[in-house]
């Protein structure tokens, strides 16, 4: 039972304190009711009533909770606003609709809170500028409206943040004088729909907030919520119900490019043209033939723009929105125009690329097909129900996969399986305390390998077949080194590869399973027990790499390097003791492999001559170049050997892996537009967190699919192929509309 107390003192205003040196990391979290909590969290939390325009004691409540208390504050209405702190949250698999990452308050005037509070918060001024603001009171119900509307991406004045990092929200109130920053958490996400405007956000408040790091777009009411396409499009273009197949087909999202010219000086009076001229197209009565047409005409001018030449003088750029709705459209299109009229400068263009949300995109500079590279991450992206709506969207794609899966008798459920465990076994580790042995994972290595090979051959041959795209360079992350040669064709019959892999002593005994290589480095015998893991943490390596000279961690390995994190692995004991004594906070994979260890060393010739496949007759053209860990110098397409991919593949295995290294010779080689071919988009979040920082900043990551964000609908491919397009990179555009090709389809 929830512990209640006696209602809250009146908030009193107390001196501006300085910044903490460390963000907040507080869980806001909206609960119908306790029942659902799990009981331990339940038996904790203290209950406070709050009237509906009672303003809480934020830095009273911040304070308790920073002291270890979970609280319930509860409305009349009997909605609940858990504040906790983000590893309890997270212990008790709650998502939370925001972090609050800084508190500010005082007798200061907000806007000197605000950069208090953005210093506490550690969050870089580039984000602080693309942040919305909005001023006005705390009271608790008005916040819980805005953290509902800021968990469903339904504040529309939001542009995206940082890549791969939640976005920010920034609220201030003038009585009492305090600052908030929050972030996004992990509950429901989605693009915001038209009741927004009236029932999520403070129009007002929207519209006139008096922060520079407002934007300064406005709406169209009668196009937002009287636009007559609504009215007989449900989704996208109206076409008939037989009609379901392609990316944007009847009740997903659509996409609609557009093409200019323009030099540097005109590009951004060209591109508030395109958006300008497209807002009103959108909002005037338009039958769908009409609307099929002109976006008809969009795709073919953006396909002749990839194979012509602009007129002298000028280049082509692309603008590309993505939206369920007209209505959509215009909100996205009013989004980037906030940000275009924003820029003062020309020196500011060759940096800009604006992206929203909902995964509308604008690129002032884009860096073309020259610099795509696609990458293949490594084991552990499977999830429950991955890439299943791509069957309905590339159906023959899809039958193709599966008949070569079937020649060499392997199940489809093999290659994408259907049975995985959607929770999460990762467990957090606190700066206080150890975290429990966690239990072991549903799959092994072997099925893990096999899963992420089968997400990155359908998603390739979706990508090469139906869009026609070529990527110039490939590279993998640890296993995704042996998916890349398998995707792209390289070995002959790649799934005959399944059976082997499943049924190696390589994957289930040696490196993984008993893990008899370990118990031979470690000089046991069959009665020592042997307790492995790895863990994921945040920390340069310069600060580990000392540590692992005492012989207390002999048997803990840096595994991965990659940036600002990296991968330990080992005994368990040793690791947590390591991560103990650093004061950082790690998550332990729960997966049992020793791969990238001295273990793995061992078994480097048997890894080698599983890898010494027979290479395809015909390789699909063009083939990429193939960049890889395990050799200094790139695979040439013209000079692929057998032996020369096997010894690479053994090399980058059974030694550290160094991504900073091989992303660094990548982007030496031309690569700076990474694509991540794969379930999820864990390698191109490592990647884009690493850019500016420990590479360079010119680089752009992104994935065609996330886990908990447009799997259903395939939104995520989506958003990469805008981005393709924005960077101008070529790609046929039939797949996305196979309906258009038909006109009689369409509803008149």
């Amino acid at each position: 039972m929830s512990k209640a107390i006696g209602p809250m003192p009146h908030i009193e205003v107390k001196p501006a304190e300085s910044a903490a040196e460390k963000p907040l990391r507080l869980a806001l979290c909206l609960v119908e009711e306790e029942q659902s909590l799990a009981p331990k969290l339940r038996a904790a939390l203290r209950t406070i009533a709050f009237d509906s325009n009672q303003v809480p004691d934020w830095p009273w409540l911040v304070a308790e909770v920073k002291a270890g208390a979970s609280l319930s504050l509860v409305l009349p209405s009997k909605q609940r606003l858990l504040l906790l702190s983000a590893v309890d949250a997270a212990q008790a698999r709650l998502h939370p609709q925001a972090l609050l990452q800084a508190l500010s308050h005082g007798a200061h005037k907000p806007q000197q809170l605000l950069k208090q509070a953005w210093q506490q918060a550690k969050r870089p001024e580039i984000e602080e500028r693309d942040t919305l603001f909005l001023e006005q009171s705390l009271e608790l119900e008005p916040l819980c409206l805005q953290l509902e509307a800021f968990a469903k991406r339904r504040l529309a004045q939001k542009m995206a943040g940082l890549p791969f990092q939640g976005k920010s929200l920034a609220l201030a109130s003038n009585s009492p004088a305090m600052a908030l920053i929050l972030s996004q958490g992990t509950a429901l996400s989605g693009s915001y729909d038209k009741t927004a405007l009236s029932s999520s956000c403070d129009e007002k408040a929207l519209s006139d907030s008096c922060d520079e790091t407002a934007l300064s777009g406005s709406y169209d009411k009668t196009a937002l919520s009287d636009s007559c396409v609504s009215s007989f499009c449900v989704s996208g273009l109206a076409f008939g119900k037989e009609s379901s197949s392609g990316l944007c087909s009847q009740g997903a999202p659509w996409l609609l490019p557009l093409t200019l010219i323009a030099n540097p000086k005109t590009l951004l009076s060209e591109a508030q043209t395109a958006l300008q001229q497209a807002q009103s197209r959108l909002s005037q009565s338009m039958s769908a033939d009409a609307l099929a047409r002109w976006l008809t005409d969009e795709l073919k001018t953006l396909e002749q723009s990839f194979s012509g030449i602009a007129p002298e003088g000028g280049e082509y750029y692309s603008v590309v929105l993505i939206g369920r709705d007209a209505t959509e459209l215009i909100a996205e299109s009013e989004l980037l125009m906030g940000q275009l009229q924003k820029i003062t400068s020309l020196a500011e263009l060759p940096e800009l690329e604006l992206i929203t949300p909902n995964g509308s995109v604008f690129c002032a500079k884009p860096l073309g097909p020259a610099r795509l590279c696609f990458v293949y991450p490594g084991v552990g992206t499977a999830y429950h129900g991955m890439l299943g709506a791509l069957k309905q969207a590339f159906p023959k794609s899809y039958a193709d996969f599966e008949a070569a899966a079937t020649a060499e008798n392997v199940a489809l459920s093999t290659l994408l399986p259907t049975a995985l465990n959607d929770v999460s076994n990762e467990t957090t580790l606190s700066d206080k305390e150890e975290a429990a042995p966690s239990p072991a994972p549903t799959m092994t290595l072997a099925e893990q390998a096999v899963a992420g090979v089968g997400a990155s051959v359908l998603l390739t041959q979706i990508l090469r077949r139906e869009f026609k795209l070529c990527p110039a360079f490939a590279i993998g992350y640890s296993m995704g080194e042996a998916a890349m040669f398998a995707a792209n064709g390289v070995w002959d019959k790649p799934f005959a590869l399944v059976k082997p892999t499943l049924e190696s002593r390589i994957f289930s005994e040696q490196i993984s399973g008993a893990l008899t290589a370990v118990r031979q480095e470690w000089q046991l015998d069959a009665r020592d027990a042997i307790g492995w893991n790895s863990f994921l943490l945040r920390i340069d390596t310069g600060s580990i790499t000392p540590l692992l000279q005492n012989p207390a961690y002999s048997r803990v390995y840096l595994a991965i390097r990659q940036g600002p994190s990296c991968v330990l692995a080992g005994d368990e004991a040793q690791c947590r003791a390591l991560i103990k004594a650093l004061g950082k906070r790690g998550v332990a994979a729960n997966r049992v492999t020793a791969m990238h260890t001295p273990a793995a060393l061992r078994v480097k010739p048997e890894l080698t001559a599983f890898y010494n496949r027979p290479l395809s007759g015909e390789l699909e053209q063009p083939q990429p170049i193939y960049i890889s860990a395990g050799s200094e110098q790139p695979l040439k397409p013209a000079r692929l050997e057998r032996k020369q991919i096997a010894e690479t593949i053994a090399t980058c295995f059974s030694q550290p892996l160094n991504v900073e290294s091989l992303l660094q010779r990548a982007r030496k080689h031309g690569a700076q537009l990474f694509l991540e071919v794969g379930a999820d988009s864990q390698t191109s979040s490592i990647i884009q967190a690493m850019a500016g920082k420990q590479l360079s900043s010119d680089i752009k990551a992104f994935g065609c699919d996330r886990k908990h964000s447009g799997a259903a609908d395939n939104k995520a491919l989506l958003k990469a192929l805008a981005r393709l397009i924005s960077h101008r990179v070529p790609l046929a555009t039939a797949a996305l509309y196979p309906q258009l090709a038909r006109p009689d389809n369409l509803v008149t």
